[in-house]
């Protein structure tokens, strides 16, 4: 009995579907397969699996992946080790249900859900449609997650596991741990010529929780607030669940018009803007404007957040100041996350703005939200201060602007009487206006919809407008865009567009 327990054979999980296009880690795929297999009974307790090693060669990944996945099962407490090393599945009691498919699993077909008894308010923002098309190898904004450094990070990570200092497992303050916010200083001041102490930054649960909380400290209900039009549509629909009045304030190759804005709404209490790079134009506000736009706020004692989303992604050696650096007043609220740079899934950004607007953020979140993530607070401090993170950023600006210059060239090649390509040098996205021949033939909506069919997801400019789109054209993001595909998928896009008919 001793010598058939003793040779017991160890489980593989090779079968397992690892989608490397998704923004979600490999290593929180493993988990969320692994857990699943768990809670369903297919992984009962006792169950042992063959060695780091072994896995990561049968999965083609690195065994920093699988050791970082077993790390969180085991904080889980889905997994246990053996006294000889070995990894085995914990008495965890098995779901009565299915478990929640992981993130990263295929989207299955459901029947629409009704809305249930929610606030007018909340179903005009659950109005907005708009497709994200976050799989795609075209989603705008996606950054590639399979080059970052995940071993320095693991190891990061497991020493703020294993090592916590008490004050660190307890809540940390609001405006979040003392040491991340002195990094993001730091980093601002050497990435971005932006120059601030650490009393002006607050850590945030990314540019979305961070602009939740501004316009619900901000905005009263029924106030204006001045949008990009076309826009960022992610932020209109955080404004309108504050009960914000969105005015559309019209965008041309300087910029946000300002004096527009002041004819639509003079009085507006906030301004959402992209100044160093539009989205989804990707122009840059010219000095005038800008000067003019904060002229206007002081003025008429209003608000201006300050998105300035992939700037650390420029593909010149130019560098456009931001709007914050221009205030004199207090006036901006500057906005960045480290979504783009690090993961998606890490769920950490931070605030810049005067310490009065921190102390009445950091208040206000102690009674709502109370802080980020602390273990990630704590990796992220010390993987910036080891130089990883700007170590990976400047790998990564090169590599995202060969996938650019490759997308650019195939469209100028392959669709030159077709689309126009934006002059935009910043960020993870370009966008393809309509040429007139293109026009007539038939709408980005309906060019979209054409394509899908074919297997490629790419979003159509309109869908960006709050009102009639004043522009067609098409948005392509190049952040998991393999440079060697380039020709080919413009290639299948030309052939598809050449019918009329969608």
């Amino acid at each position: 009995m001793e010598k058939s327990r003793s040779q017991k054979k160890r489980v593989s999980i090779a079968g397992m579907h690892i989608d490397r296009a998704s923004a979600v880690p490999i290593y929180l795929q493993i988990a969320a397969h692994l857990r699943n297999g768990i809670l369903q009974g297919s992984l009962p307790a006792g169950t042992q699996f063959l060695g780091s090693r072994e896995i990561a060669r049968e999965l083609g990944c690195s065994r920093t992946v699988i050791l970082t996945a077993w790390d969180l099962l085991y904080a889980e407490g889905y997994l246990q080790s053996t006294p000889r090393g070995g990894v085995t599945v914990a008495s965890v009691k098995q779901a009565q249900v299915n478990p929640v498919p992981a993130a990263f699993a295929p989207e299955a077909a459901t029947t629409p859900i009704e809305i249930g008894p929610v606030s007018d308010r909340w179903r005009s923002l659950l109005a907005f449609e708009y497709d994200t098309n976050w799989k795609s190898e075209f989603s705008p904004g996606a950054p590639d997650v399979s080059s970052f450094p995940f071993k320095e990070w693991a190891r990061l990570l497991r020493q703020a596991w294993q090592n916590p200092r008490n004050s660190d497992c307890l809540d940390l303050p609001p405006e979040g741990h003392p040491v991340l916010r002195s990094e993001i200083a730091n980093f601002l001041g050497s990435v971005r010529g932006l120059v601030c102490a650490p009393g002006n930054v607050a850590v945030t649960s990314g540019t979305s929780g961070a602009l939740d909380f501004c316009s619900r400290m901000i905005l009263d209900p029924g106030d204006e607030v001045w949008v990009e039009e076309p826009g960022f549509v992610e932020a209109r629909w955080t404004l309108t669940a504050a009960g914000a009045k969105l005015i559309p304030v019209p965008v041309d190759d300087k910029g946000l018009c300002v004096s527009e804005g002041i004819r639509l709404a003079p009085n507006a209490k906030l301004v959402v803007v992209t100044p160093s790079h539009q989205y989804p134009i990707g122009v840059s506000m010219g000095l005038e404007r800008r000067l003019e736009l904060l002229d206007w706020a002081n003025r008429n004692d209003a608000w201006i957040i300050e998105d300035d989303y992939n700037s650390e992604f420029r593909h010149q050696d130019s560098m456009i100041a931001s709007l914050r650096s221009l205030d004199r007043d207090g006036r901006v609220i500057y906005l960045g996350t480290f979504s783009k740079l690090v993961m998606p899934s890490l769920r950490i950004g931070y605030m810049i703005a005067d310490e009065r607007l921190i102390g009445a953020f950091s208040k206000g979140r102690a009674r709502i939200d109370v802080h980020t993530s602390g273990i990630g607070q704590v990796a992220l401090a010390e993987f910036m201060r080891e130089g990883h993170l700007l170590r990976h950023l400047r790998r990564m600006r090169k590599v995202y602007a060969e996938r650019r210059a490759a997308l650019i060239d195939a469209i100028a090649t392959l669709m030159p009487d077709d689309l126009t390509v934006s002059s935009a040098a910043t960020g993870l996205h370009l966008v393809a206006f309509f040429t007139e021949r293109m026009r007539t033939r038939l709408s980005d909506t309906q060019a979209a919809k054409l394509l899908l069919k074919t297997g490629i997801h790419v979003q159509p400019l309109s869908q960006n407008y709050l009102g009639e789109p004043t522009r067609q054209g098409l948005v392509f993001g190049y952040g998991r865009l393999q440079t060697e595909d380039a020709h080919r998928l413009i290639s299948k896009m030309a052939e598809a567009l050449s019918s009329r008919t969608p």
